[in-house]
Protein backbone atom coordinates (compact mmCIF):
# COMPACT_ATOMS: atom_id res chain seq x y z
CA UNK A 1 0.00 0.00 0.00
CA UNK A 2 1.37 3.57 -1.07
CA UNK A 3 1.68 5.91 1.95
CA UNK A 4 -0.18 9.05 2.08
CA UNK A 5 1.57 11.51 0.53
CA UNK A 6 3.92 9.38 -1.63
CA UNK A 7 1.54 8.68 -4.35
CA UNK A 8 2.22 8.96 -7.83
CA UNK A 9 2.68 12.80 -9.00
CA UNK A 10 -0.15 14.10 -10.70
CA UNK A 11 -0.24 16.49 -13.41
CA UNK A 12 -2.00 20.26 -12.67
CA UNK A 13 -5.34 20.40 -12.75
CA UNK A 14 -4.38 23.43 -15.13
CA UNK A 15 -1.30 23.89 -17.22
CA UNK A 16 -0.95 26.92 -18.36
CA UNK A 17 -2.12 29.75 -16.10
CA UNK A 18 -2.26 33.06 -18.16
CA UNK A 19 -2.57 35.37 -15.75
CA UNK A 20 0.84 34.55 -13.95
CA UNK A 21 2.49 36.06 -16.97
CA UNK A 22 0.44 39.16 -17.49
CA UNK A 23 1.05 39.60 -13.99
CA UNK A 24 4.96 39.55 -14.82
CA UNK A 25 4.49 42.72 -16.45
CA UNK A 26 2.67 44.50 -13.74
CA UNK A 27 5.68 43.59 -10.97
CA UNK A 28 7.65 44.62 -13.22
CA UNK A 29 6.91 47.89 -13.69
CA UNK A 30 6.55 47.69 -9.63
CA UNK A 31 11.04 47.14 -10.26
CA UNK A 32 11.26 50.24 -12.18
CA UNK A 33 9.04 52.54 -9.94
CA UNK A 34 11.15 51.33 -6.79
CA UNK A 35 14.14 52.41 -8.87
CA UNK A 36 12.96 55.64 -10.17
CA UNK A 37 12.05 56.20 -6.59
CA UNK A 38 15.81 56.12 -5.02
CA UNK A 39 17.71 57.32 -8.40
CA UNK A 40 14.74 60.13 -8.98
CA UNK A 41 12.41 60.71 -6.25
CA UNK A 42 9.02 62.66 -6.92
CA UNK A 43 7.76 65.33 -4.76
CA UNK A 44 4.90 64.42 -2.42
CA UNK A 45 4.36 60.84 -3.39
CA UNK A 46 7.63 58.89 -3.17
CA UNK A 47 6.96 57.13 -0.22
CA UNK A 48 4.07 55.62 -1.68
CA UNK A 49 6.32 55.15 -5.33
CA UNK A 50 8.39 53.41 -2.49
CA UNK A 51 5.82 50.59 -1.51
CA UNK A 52 6.78 48.96 -5.56
CA UNK A 53 10.14 47.80 -3.77
CA UNK A 54 8.66 44.04 -3.13
CA UNK A 55 9.15 43.57 -6.88
CA UNK A 56 11.63 41.48 -6.61
CA UNK A 57 10.35 39.42 -4.07
CA UNK A 58 7.35 38.62 -6.20
CA UNK A 59 9.25 36.90 -8.83
CA UNK A 60 11.19 35.17 -6.69
CA UNK A 61 7.86 33.38 -5.41
CA UNK A 62 6.37 33.83 -8.88
CA UNK A 63 9.59 31.46 -9.61
CA UNK A 64 8.86 28.66 -7.14
CA UNK A 65 5.31 28.42 -7.57
CA UNK A 66 5.15 28.35 -11.55
CA UNK A 67 8.02 25.47 -11.45
CA UNK A 68 5.59 23.76 -8.64
CA UNK A 69 2.87 24.03 -10.41
CA UNK A 70 4.05 22.99 -13.52
CA UNK A 71 6.33 20.54 -12.43
CA UNK A 72 6.01 16.61 -13.59
CA UNK A 73 8.89 14.81 -11.12
CA UNK A 74 10.36 12.99 -14.50
CA UNK A 75 12.92 16.15 -15.05
CA UNK A 76 16.28 15.51 -15.07
CA UNK A 77 18.56 18.15 -13.49
CA UNK A 78 20.76 18.45 -16.52
CA UNK A 79 17.63 19.05 -19.06
CA UNK A 80 15.64 20.89 -16.91
CA UNK A 81 18.70 23.58 -15.70
CA UNK A 82 19.58 23.96 -19.59
CA UNK A 83 15.82 24.69 -20.51
CA UNK A 84 15.96 27.67 -17.86
CA UNK A 85 19.79 28.62 -18.83
CA UNK A 86 18.24 29.06 -22.39
CA UNK A 87 15.84 31.24 -21.30
CA UNK A 88 17.99 33.86 -19.07
CA UNK A 89 21.26 33.43 -19.85
CA UNK A 90 21.63 34.97 -23.43
CA UNK A 91 19.59 37.92 -22.31
CA UNK A 92 22.53 38.10 -19.14
CA UNK A 93 25.15 38.20 -21.40
CA UNK A 94 23.90 41.44 -23.31
CA UNK A 95 22.53 43.21 -20.27
CA UNK A 96 26.01 42.94 -18.53
CA UNK A 97 28.02 43.45 -21.69
CA UNK A 98 25.81 46.57 -22.22
CA UNK A 99 26.34 48.74 -18.91
CA UNK A 100 29.96 47.52 -18.59
CA UNK A 101 31.33 48.90 -22.18
CA UNK A 102 29.62 52.01 -20.40
CA UNK A 103 31.09 51.64 -17.13
CA UNK A 104 34.57 51.09 -19.22
CA UNK A 105 34.80 53.99 -21.16
CA UNK A 106 34.84 56.38 -18.04
CA UNK A 107 38.82 56.21 -16.85
CA UNK A 108 37.62 56.79 -13.57
CA UNK A 109 36.39 53.09 -13.38
CA UNK A 110 38.19 50.33 -11.82
CA UNK A 111 38.36 48.68 -14.52
CA UNK A 112 39.41 45.16 -12.78
CA UNK A 113 37.03 45.33 -9.97
CA UNK A 114 34.37 46.28 -12.38
CA UNK A 115 35.14 43.31 -15.39
CA UNK A 116 35.49 41.09 -12.03
CA UNK A 117 32.19 41.98 -10.60
CA UNK A 118 30.87 41.22 -14.38
CA UNK A 119 32.06 37.61 -14.67
CA UNK A 120 30.29 37.00 -11.45
CA UNK A 121 27.09 37.52 -12.39
CA UNK A 122 27.31 35.79 -15.82
CA UNK A 123 27.75 33.22 -13.84
CA UNK A 124 25.66 33.77 -11.01
CA UNK A 125 28.00 33.63 -8.32
CA UNK A 126 27.64 37.39 -7.23
CA UNK A 127 25.23 37.64 -4.82
CA UNK A 128 27.41 34.74 -3.01
CA UNK A 129 30.19 37.47 -3.31
CA UNK A 130 29.39 40.40 -0.48
CA UNK A 131 31.35 43.19 -2.32
CA UNK A 132 30.44 42.55 -5.81
CA UNK A 133 26.52 41.74 -5.48
CA UNK A 134 25.52 45.16 -5.55
CA UNK A 135 28.80 47.25 -7.35
CA UNK A 136 28.87 45.13 -10.40
CA UNK A 137 27.86 46.57 -13.34
CA UNK A 138 24.03 46.17 -13.52
CA UNK A 139 22.95 45.24 -10.10
CA UNK A 140 19.63 43.88 -10.06
CA UNK A 141 21.43 40.69 -11.41
CA UNK A 142 21.51 39.94 -7.87
CA UNK A 143 18.38 38.07 -7.96
CA UNK A 144 19.03 35.69 -11.01
CA UNK A 145 22.22 34.55 -8.92
CA UNK A 146 19.56 33.24 -6.37
CA UNK A 147 17.10 32.03 -8.92
CA UNK A 148 19.72 29.76 -10.50
CA UNK A 149 20.50 28.70 -6.84
CA UNK A 150 17.08 27.63 -6.69
CA UNK A 151 16.71 25.91 -9.86
CA UNK A 152 19.55 24.10 -8.86
CA UNK A 153 18.06 22.73 -5.77
CA UNK A 154 13.75 22.71 -6.76
CA UNK A 155 13.93 18.91 -8.23
CA UNK A 156 14.88 17.76 -4.78
CA UNK A 157 12.51 20.52 -3.34
CA UNK A 158 9.64 20.17 -5.50
CA UNK A 159 9.05 15.89 -5.39
CA UNK A 160 9.43 16.51 -1.49
CA UNK A 161 7.23 19.39 -1.94
CA UNK A 162 4.50 17.31 -3.96
CA UNK A 163 4.87 14.47 -1.76
CA UNK A 164 3.38 16.24 1.28
CA UNK A 165 -0.35 16.82 2.69
CA UNK A 166 -2.06 20.18 2.10
CA UNK A 167 -1.67 20.29 5.94
CA UNK A 168 2.37 19.80 6.02
CA UNK A 169 2.76 22.31 3.65
CA UNK A 170 0.94 25.27 5.65
CA UNK A 171 2.82 24.17 8.67
CA UNK A 172 6.38 24.20 5.96
CA UNK A 173 5.20 27.60 4.81
CA UNK A 174 5.06 29.29 8.30
CA UNK A 175 8.27 27.95 9.51
CA UNK A 176 10.06 28.95 6.09
CA UNK A 177 8.61 33.00 7.08
CA UNK A 178 9.59 32.52 10.41
CA UNK A 179 13.06 31.39 9.07
CA UNK A 180 13.14 34.38 6.90
CA UNK A 181 12.20 36.92 10.17
CA UNK A 182 14.50 35.54 12.53
CA UNK A 183 17.87 36.52 9.40
CA UNK A 184 16.50 40.16 9.08
CA UNK A 185 16.18 40.14 12.79
CA UNK A 186 19.25 39.07 13.48
CA UNK A 187 20.79 41.57 11.12
CA UNK A 188 18.61 44.42 12.17
CA UNK A 189 20.59 43.17 15.68
CA UNK A 190 24.05 43.31 14.11
CA UNK A 191 23.10 46.51 11.90
CA UNK A 192 20.87 48.87 13.29
CA UNK A 193 18.90 50.55 11.43
CA UNK A 194 18.94 54.34 11.79
CA UNK A 195 23.16 54.34 12.31
CA UNK A 196 25.10 55.47 9.13
CA UNK A 197 25.35 52.80 6.59
CA UNK A 198 28.23 51.76 4.75
CA UNK A 199 27.85 49.00 2.38
CA UNK A 200 31.58 48.37 1.71
CA UNK A 201 31.93 47.92 5.73
CA UNK A 202 28.22 46.02 6.09
CA UNK A 203 29.32 42.35 4.31
CA UNK A 204 26.62 40.51 6.68
CA UNK A 205 24.18 42.60 5.86
CA UNK A 206 24.30 42.62 2.03
CA UNK A 207 25.01 38.84 2.58
CA UNK A 208 22.05 38.47 4.26
CA UNK A 209 19.76 40.50 2.22
CA UNK A 210 20.89 39.45 -1.22
CA UNK A 211 22.39 36.09 -1.01
CA UNK A 212 20.33 32.82 -1.68
CA UNK A 213 19.75 31.97 1.95
CA UNK A 214 18.77 35.28 2.40
CA UNK A 215 15.94 34.80 0.22
CA UNK A 216 15.09 31.23 -0.06
CA UNK A 217 12.41 31.65 2.25
CA UNK A 218 10.43 33.77 -0.64
CA UNK A 219 11.07 31.13 -3.06
CA UNK A 220 9.64 28.65 -0.51
CA UNK A 221 6.28 30.15 -0.18
CA UNK A 222 5.71 29.76 -3.64
CA UNK A 223 6.55 26.26 -3.89
CA UNK A 224 4.46 25.49 -0.74
CA UNK A 225 1.68 26.91 -1.93
CA UNK A 226 1.67 25.68 -5.45
CA UNK A 227 2.00 22.62 -3.87
CA UNK A 228 -0.69 22.38 -1.40
CA UNK A 229 -3.15 23.71 -4.41
CA UNK A 230 -2.06 20.79 -6.53
CA UNK A 231 -2.49 18.24 -3.44
CA UNK A 232 -5.95 19.08 -2.76
CA UNK A 233 -6.61 23.01 -1.66
CA UNK A 234 -9.10 24.40 -2.72
CA UNK A 235 -7.97 28.36 -2.43
CA UNK A 236 -11.08 30.25 -0.72
CA UNK A 237 -10.20 34.13 -1.40
CA UNK A 238 -10.87 35.59 -4.56
CA UNK A 239 -8.79 37.88 -6.18
CA UNK A 240 -10.35 41.13 -4.97
CA UNK A 241 -10.44 39.77 -1.22
CA UNK A 242 -6.31 38.81 -1.82
CA UNK A 243 -5.86 42.94 -3.16
CA UNK A 244 -7.75 44.32 0.23
CA UNK A 245 -5.54 42.49 2.19
CA UNK A 246 -2.45 43.65 0.33
CA UNK A 247 -3.87 47.25 0.85
CA UNK A 248 -4.11 46.76 4.29
CA UNK A 249 -0.70 45.67 4.70
CA UNK A 250 0.60 47.91 1.98
CA UNK A 251 -1.08 50.79 3.88
CA UNK A 252 0.81 49.83 7.71
CA UNK A 253 4.02 49.96 5.21
CA UNK A 254 3.31 53.43 4.02
CA UNK A 255 2.23 54.96 7.70
CA UNK A 256 5.93 53.37 8.86
CA UNK A 257 7.88 55.24 5.69
CA UNK A 258 10.30 57.91 7.38
CA UNK A 259 11.00 55.31 11.21
CA UNK A 260 14.49 54.13 11.42
CA UNK A 261 13.37 50.46 9.70
CA UNK A 262 12.26 51.27 6.79
CA UNK A 263 14.68 54.34 6.26
CA UNK A 264 17.14 52.35 4.11
CA UNK A 265 16.55 49.94 1.29
CA UNK A 266 18.47 46.63 2.84
CA UNK A 267 16.43 47.25 6.58
CA UNK A 268 13.13 47.52 5.34
CA UNK A 269 10.89 44.76 5.56
CA UNK A 270 8.86 45.68 3.12
CA UNK A 271 10.24 42.05 1.30
CA UNK A 272 9.09 40.02 4.38
CA UNK A 273 5.63 41.25 5.15
CA UNK A 274 4.92 41.13 1.18
CA UNK A 275 6.02 37.66 0.48
CA UNK A 276 2.55 35.83 1.65
CA UNK A 277 0.93 38.27 0.25
CA UNK A 278 2.47 37.33 -3.39
CA UNK A 279 2.02 33.82 -2.47
CA UNK A 280 -1.84 34.47 -1.82
CA UNK A 281 -2.21 36.35 -5.05
CA UNK A 282 -0.64 33.97 -7.62
CA UNK A 283 -2.89 31.31 -5.49
CA UNK A 284 -6.12 33.57 -6.14
CA UNK A 285 -5.27 33.99 -9.81
CA UNK A 286 -4.75 30.52 -10.54
CA UNK A 287 -7.84 29.23 -8.56
CA UNK A 288 -9.69 31.59 -11.01
CA UNK A 289 -8.53 30.33 -13.94
CA UNK A 290 -8.85 26.68 -12.63
CA UNK A 291 -12.72 27.27 -12.02
CA UNK A 292 -12.34 28.54 -15.75
CA UNK A 293 -12.76 31.97 -16.00
CA UNK A 294 -10.16 34.85 -16.56
CA UNK A 295 -8.83 38.01 -15.46
CA UNK A 296 -7.14 41.12 -16.53
CA UNK A 297 -3.93 39.61 -16.69
CA UNK A 298 -4.95 36.46 -18.80
CA UNK A 299 -5.83 38.79 -21.79
CA UNK A 300 -3.63 38.37 -25.08
CA UNK A 301 -1.93 41.76 -24.79
CA UNK A 302 -0.93 41.69 -21.36
CA UNK A 303 0.34 38.10 -21.92
CA UNK A 304 2.36 39.10 -24.69
CA UNK A 305 3.42 41.91 -22.51
CA UNK A 306 4.49 39.71 -19.81
CA UNK A 307 6.60 37.79 -21.84
CA UNK A 308 8.85 40.87 -22.01
CA UNK A 309 9.39 41.44 -18.43
CA UNK A 310 12.72 39.35 -18.27
CA UNK A 311 13.87 42.13 -20.70
CA UNK A 312 12.28 45.10 -19.23
CA UNK A 313 13.68 43.91 -15.36
CA UNK A 314 17.37 43.38 -16.77
CA UNK A 315 17.79 46.49 -18.95
CA UNK A 316 15.78 49.06 -16.64
CA UNK A 317 18.18 49.86 -14.12
CA UNK A 318 20.38 50.43 -16.57
CA UNK A 319 18.54 53.06 -18.17
CA UNK A 320 17.58 54.93 -15.11
CA UNK A 321 21.19 54.68 -13.89
CA UNK A 322 22.26 56.19 -17.19
CA UNK A 323 19.88 58.83 -16.81
CA UNK A 324 19.96 59.77 -13.36
CA UNK A 325 23.95 59.81 -14.36
CA UNK A 326 23.38 62.68 -16.77
CA UNK A 327 21.12 64.92 -14.55
CA UNK A 328 23.56 64.13 -10.95
CA UNK A 329 27.16 63.47 -13.28
CA UNK A 330 29.00 64.19 -9.57
CA UNK A 331 27.16 60.55 -8.03
CA UNK A 332 27.94 56.67 -8.01
CA UNK A 333 25.90 54.56 -8.13
CA UNK A 334 25.47 53.99 -4.52
CA UNK A 335 25.52 57.40 -3.59
CA UNK A 336 21.80 57.38 -5.06
CA UNK A 337 21.10 54.75 -2.25
CA UNK A 338 22.94 56.10 0.44
CA UNK A 339 22.84 59.65 0.40
CA UNK A 340 19.78 60.21 -1.69
CA UNK A 341 19.18 63.05 -3.67
CA UNK A 342 16.26 65.54 -3.53
CA UNK A 343 13.10 65.05 -5.32
CA UNK A 344 11.53 67.25 -8.45
CA UNK A 345 9.09 67.60 -10.46
CA UNK A 346 11.26 67.17 -13.32
CA UNK A 347 12.27 63.54 -12.05
CA UNK A 348 8.52 62.59 -13.48
CA UNK A 349 9.39 63.72 -17.09
CA UNK A 350 12.83 61.88 -16.97
CA UNK A 351 10.79 58.99 -15.27
CA UNK A 352 8.59 59.06 -18.64
CA UNK A 353 11.59 59.01 -21.05
CA UNK A 354 13.54 55.98 -18.85
CA UNK A 355 10.03 54.14 -18.83
CA UNK A 356 9.39 54.13 -22.63
CA UNK A 357 13.20 53.72 -23.53
CA UNK A 358 12.72 50.72 -20.90
CA UNK A 359 9.95 49.16 -22.19
CA UNK A 360 11.25 49.58 -26.10
CA UNK A 361 14.44 47.75 -25.18
CA UNK A 362 12.75 44.71 -23.66
CA UNK A 363 10.19 44.26 -26.51
CA UNK A 364 13.17 44.15 -28.78
CA UNK A 365 15.31 42.41 -26.88
CA UNK A 366 12.49 39.70 -26.64
CA UNK A 367 11.07 39.79 -29.97
CA UNK A 368 14.59 39.57 -31.60
CA UNK A 369 16.91 38.00 -29.60
CA UNK A 370 16.05 35.79 -26.42
CA UNK A 371 12.81 34.48 -27.94
CA UNK A 372 14.57 33.01 -31.18
CA UNK A 373 17.69 31.82 -29.52
CA UNK A 374 15.84 30.14 -26.48
CA UNK A 375 13.70 28.41 -29.50
CA UNK A 376 16.71 26.85 -30.71
CA UNK A 377 18.64 26.32 -27.83
CA UNK A 378 15.46 24.20 -26.53
CA UNK A 379 15.50 22.67 -29.61
CA UNK A 380 19.00 21.73 -29.62
CA UNK A 381 18.96 20.25 -26.56
CA UNK A 382 15.70 18.59 -26.52
CA UNK A 383 17.40 16.70 -29.72
CA UNK A 384 20.28 15.82 -27.67
CA UNK A 385 17.77 14.18 -24.64
CA UNK A 386 15.96 12.28 -27.26
CA UNK A 387 19.44 10.91 -28.63
CA UNK A 388 20.18 10.15 -24.80
CA UNK A 389 17.05 8.22 -24.48
CA UNK A 390 17.25 6.61 -27.54
CA UNK A 391 20.67 5.13 -26.18
CA UNK A 392 19.45 4.02 -23.09
CA UNK A 393 16.78 2.33 -24.41
CA UNK A 394 18.56 -0.95 -25.18
CA UNK A 395 20.76 -0.67 -22.07
CA UNK A 396 17.78 -0.99 -19.80
CA UNK A 397 16.37 -3.94 -21.82
CA UNK A 398 20.11 -5.75 -20.93
CA UNK A 399 21.45 -5.20 -24.71
CA UNK A 400 25.25 -3.55 -25.94
CA UNK A 401 25.11 -0.38 -26.52
CA UNK A 402 28.48 0.41 -28.64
Amino acid sequence: MTKPGNEELQPPPLRNVRSLTGLRFLMSMTVFISHLAVLMPVPHVNDVLGLAGSGGTFFLVLSGFALTWSFRGNDRLGWFLGRRMARIWPTLVIALALPLGFALADPATDAAHMIGAAVAALFFVQAWIPPVVLESTNPVTWMLSCVVFFYAIFLWVGRFALRRTPRQLLWLAGLTLAYGWVIRIALWAAYPPGEPLALEDASGLTFGIYSPLGRIHEFLCGVWMAAAMRRGLKFRFSVGQVYAAMAVVLGVMLAMSGTSVRSEVPHDPLDLVMAPMYALLLAAYTQREADGHGSLFSRPALVALGKTSMGVYLFHFTVLFTVAAMVYPDKEMVDFFLDPVTPVNAHWLWGAVSLAVSLLVGWLVHRFYEDPIERRLRAWLGTRAEKRRSAEVPAEKGELVS
